[in-house]
């Protein structure tokens, strides 16, 4: 996240009518509303513009899912008083304390017995891979529970909180965010010492002499959207040996022993790192999968609704066994009874920005078209049922942002939701 100051001269500076665009987008105001009330325009390729430009302002990759919500981030955390709270009910941020308790949360067995076993080992590191959206966050909070009721101290971080200038500021603040957690204050100056030690040296040293010391009880950090570190070289050729290293002398050493790693990431590592260097071939990996039939059922009935065999099969058709998709479709059937009738209405916009999922919809065509790699990419896959065998780079960006999923080394769009909007947006027709 960009610092306060970087913020403040970014918002000064903003042309008046792209600052008009960031206050109605974080105020709740839909790219239609913008268009007609704000701007005045006829075409959302206008707003859409304005809104590119204003990821770019702040640093954001626009990656389809969790840009906007970054965006309310950022906000929230600088000028609170612009972001409405409908905002912040609908981008409800996986560091709010809250979003466990309002969370619905459906077991994959044996995924969570694995972990709670797994954490409560001597420097313990779980690994958790899964495209955005698909529950990472919610399994670590549930790991973080289970390591609260064995006395265990916590840290939730999101990687994209932190500053990706350079390597020495990054873990700099890596190690002030993690002391906030833990309520220990800032001790830099002590065990900070750039005349004899590098930064991984110090980094080292803040967490085992000073961070780790003062627990009694071990400590579980979680580090989510690991993603992030992926896009800048330096730094990932740094932190993440790192946290190897951490993970290895948790084997021997008491001090590392406390520290139990739990990372999420959306795809795998694709930047070159020594295979003894990283952290993506140690600890216990966990892979989350769609939902089945059986935890569909189950997660409907989590929101009071009985599906007919039927219902449930018509809308896995459309959106697949997707857990976020599931959730929005489920919500809607929960508020607009009765749910058997009101699915028919449902599917037939779903694959529209009419529909409950046109938001989503349009993020990942913004990302897409903005990009010409894999916007070729994705008319390949529209051009065939058949997986695709598509180049490695493009198919890790495809398969992190929730598109495409694996057959092998090739890959298929996730579900027909994102086929049929696609054919409609991008060829020119609805299959």
């Amino acid at each position: 996240m960009i610092s306060k100051e970087a913020f403040e001269e970014k918002y000064k500076n903003m042309p008046p009518k792209r600052r008009q665009v960031l206050e109605a987008v974080v105020g709740g105001k839909t790219d239609i509303e913008i268009k007609d009330k704000v701007l005045g325009v006829d075409h959302k390729n206008t707003v859409r513009k304005h809104i590119s430009n204003i990821y770019q302002d702040f640093d954001i990759e626009a990656n389809g899912y969790n840009c906007r919500d970054e965006l309310v981030e950022i906000v929230y955390t600088y000028k609170p008083e612009l972001v409405a709270d409908k905002v912040l009910k609908k981008y409800e941020l996986p560091s709010s304390p809250t979003r466990a308790n309002h969370e619905i949360y459906i077991e994959r067995p044996p995924i969570e017995a694995r972990c709670y076993q797994e954490i409560v080992k001597s420097g313990a590191l779980i690994r958790i891979k899964a495209p955005k959206l698909m529950g990472k966050t919610l399994l670590i909070q549930k790991i973080i529970a289970h390591g609260q009721k064995q006395g265990y101290g916590q840290v939730y971080l999101n990687m994209n909180q932190l500053p990706f200038t350079e390597l020495d500021r990054f873990l700099k603040s890596f190690c002030l965010q993690v002391g906030k957690k833990l309520k220990l204050p800032n001790q830099l100056e002590t065990y900070w010492d750039d005349s004899l030690f590098t930064s991984i040296d110090n980094c080292t040293a803040y967490f085992e002499e000073y961070l780790l010391d003062s627990l009694e009880s071990p400590l579980v950090l979680c580090l989510d959207d690991l993603d992030r570190v992926f896009h800048d070289q330096d730094i990932a050729e740094g932190f993440l040996p790192l946290l190897r290293s951490w993970h290895e002398s948790g084997k021997f050493d008491d001090s590392w022993k406390k520290l139990r790693l739990v990372v999420a990431h959306a795809t795998e590592i694709y930047i070159d790192l020594d295979i003894n260097k990283s952290p993506f071939n140690v600890g216990l990996p966990i892979e989350l999968l769609e939902f089945s039939d059986q935890q569909v059922n189950e997660f409907a009935q989590s929101y009071g609704l009985t599906l007919s065999v039927d219902s449930v099969t018509k809308l896995m058709a459309m959106v697949g066994g997707h857990p976020d998709l599931l959730s929005q479709g489920f919500d809607y059937l929960k508020n607009n009874q009765p749910a058997e009738k009101t699915l028919d209405t449902l599917l037939a916009l779903a694959p529209t920005e009419a529909g409950i999922y046109g938001s989503h919809l349009y993020l990942l065509l913004t990302s897409i078209q903005e990009h010409p790699q894999l916007l070729d990419a994705v008319k390949l896959l529209l051009s065939t049922t058949k997986p695709v065998r598509l180049d490695a780079t493009i198919t890790r960006k495809l398969e992190s942002i929730g598109l495409v999923e694996r057959h092998g080394n090739d890959c298929s769009l996730r579900c027909n939701l994102y086929r049929e909007y696609f054919s409609d947006r991008i060829l020119g027709s609805r299959e």
